[in-house]
């Protein structure tokens, strides 16, 4: 009985809220996407858009609220009151259109939802959430010619870093690794299977917003880099190793990269074509930097003159280009900074975790200690910018901008955390033991020295010293001798 009265108020609530607002029906222009229901507004700027409804049967409010007032917010007016209107007297059914325009303003770049909260002014309820769809507003970074000069030196930059990586490699140590691949083995495993999952876990953890989470995935896919080759050298570990990875993983980052972004970035594309993963645009953009590093490995063997003069051009077109990178890619990605918290924690914590794994793996494989540290720098240090250029190249705005931070942040800390590392190996080397001394051991200047021929002293020098005869004491017993 009591589940009969309760199917029969919620069968009159549904006519009741039918006859008062009917089933609406809404459109919007311009830029609207009714697949994906969102409109775009530039940063600093205003878009009018135009909405029509159909359906209204009743005095009704329709209230509009931004629900992410940093990115976006409604000028003007926001709340609109409309009257029914029939069309035809034959279909009293018949309801007119109602039109409406409201102003949106772009405050800073991102995606949130407007909200329509709508309200039947006679018996003033509030009609359920989902009478008219949320819809999506995409808040664009300004255009600025400083975006575009930053991202086609960037691709420069690369350009001619892979070309030097192929005519600066010492070939025949290279394929000694390559003979006894468990190094490279090791970090290809680390780098292309132990990082996208750690990258996918970091994610879930930190409860990243879409767009961050794929950034992050990004970073975890990519090869290794520069900084890993600058830190291994720094720490005098094995650089061989540490290029003849960032070589390999570069052309292993042509298949794998898309089907790691694939695999565990589906989870966070899910309902946003903006975000499926781009296969075709990552494939072209893999095989622009992977023919850099055939070019050269193409010098080194076939054009021994032209090697020896990239050798020595490149370096310094190089540090040009890092320079102009920088000096138009700061405040083009200003914006990364204002990242939420989580996206901070996630870039710091990605390069440690990785490195730990790396070294794990490395130490498991029976790896010596300076393979095993150079295994775990190229992987928890892997090519941002090689990611940073990815995004921008692959997917649309703003997602583009948004995926981009990761890369942003990733690259900045680790630098700072590589920069660290490599501060705290010179200050143990410069003074060994110094912070860890056993205060009960004898100082260094207390224990035996070699003497000039190389000889250690004998065993009790110490005692012997303390009683040695002076140079005329000896002259004397000489002398004494000679009489004897």
């Amino acid at each position: 009985m009591a589940h009969g009265t309760l199917l029969i108020c919620l069968l009159l609530l549904t006519g009741y809220l039918s006859l008062v607002c009917g089933t609406l029906t809404v459109s919007y222009s311009p830029g609207y996407s009714k697949e994906s229901e969102w409109v775009t507004v530039t940063a600093g700027e205003y878009l009018i858009v135009n909405m029509t409804i159909s359906g209204i049967k009743s005095d009704t409010q329709i209230e509009l609220k931004s629900q992410h007032p940093d990115f976006f917010v409604v000028g003007g007016n926001a709340t609109f009151q409309l009257m029914p209107t029939v069309v035809g007297i034959e279909d009293p059914d018949l309801m007119a259109n109602h039109s409406l325009s409201f102003v949106l303003q772009g405050i800073f770049i991102g995606i949130g939802n407007l909200t329509f909260e709508v309200t039947n002014i006679a018996s003033n309820v509030d009609l359920p959430k989902n009478t008219i769809n949320p819809l999506r507003v995409k808040v664009l970074q300004k255009p600025s010619i400083l975006s575009s000069i930053f991202t086609y030196t960037l691709v420069v930059f690369l350009f001619v870093a892979y070309i030097s990586m192929g005519v600066n490699m010492k070939w025949r140590e290279v394929w000694k690794r390559l003979r006894r691949p468990w190094g490279v083995i090791i970090g290809a495993v680390s780098q292309f299977i132990v990082m996208p999952l750690v990258a996918y876990a970091v994610a879930k953890i930190a409860n990243l917003d879409n767009e961050s989470a794929v950034g992050l995935i990004v970073i975890a896919s990519c090869p290794g880099g520069y900084v890993s080759n600058v830190i291994t050298l720094l720490m005098e570990c094995d650089l061989v190793l540490s290029i003849t990875m960032t070589a390999v993983s570069s052309f292993i980052a042509f298949g794998l990269m898309p089907l790691n972004i694939y695999l565990y970035g589906r989870e966070f594309t899910t309902g946003n074509e903006s975000l499926k993963t781009p296969f075709e645009n990552l494939v072209i953009s893999l095989i622009l930097l992977v023919i850099p590093i055939l070019i050269g490995i193409f010098c080194y063997y076939k054009l021994p003159k032209v090697t020896k003069i990239l050798q020595i051009v490149l370096r310094p077109i190089s540090l040009l280009l890092i320079i102009i990178s920088l000096g138009f890619g700061i405040p083009v990605f200003i914006y990364a900074f204002q990242a939420p918290p989580e996206v901070y924690l996630a870039c710091i914590v990605l390069p440690l975790i990785g490195s730990a794994f790396g070294v794990l793996l490395a130490k498991m494989a029976c790896l010596d200690n300076l393979s095993a540290i150079t295994v775990a720098i190229e992987t928890g240090y892997q090519n941002a910018l090689v990611g940073l250029a990815l995004s921008q190249l692959s997917y649309p705005q703003p997602e583009a901008d948004l995926i981009a931070r990761g890369p942003c942040l990733y690259y900045l800390f680790s630098m700072i955390e590589g920069t660290a590392i490599v501060g705290i190996y010179r200050l143990m080397k410069r003074f060994p033991g110094k912070p860890f001394a056993n205060p009960d051991s004898q100082s260094e200047e207390m224990l035996p020295q070699n003497d000039t021929n190389g000889d250690a002293p004998p065993a009790d020098v110490g005692l012997t010293n303390l009683t040695s005869p002076s140079k005329a004491e000896q002259a004397a017993a000489e002398e004494a001798n000679s009489k004897f």
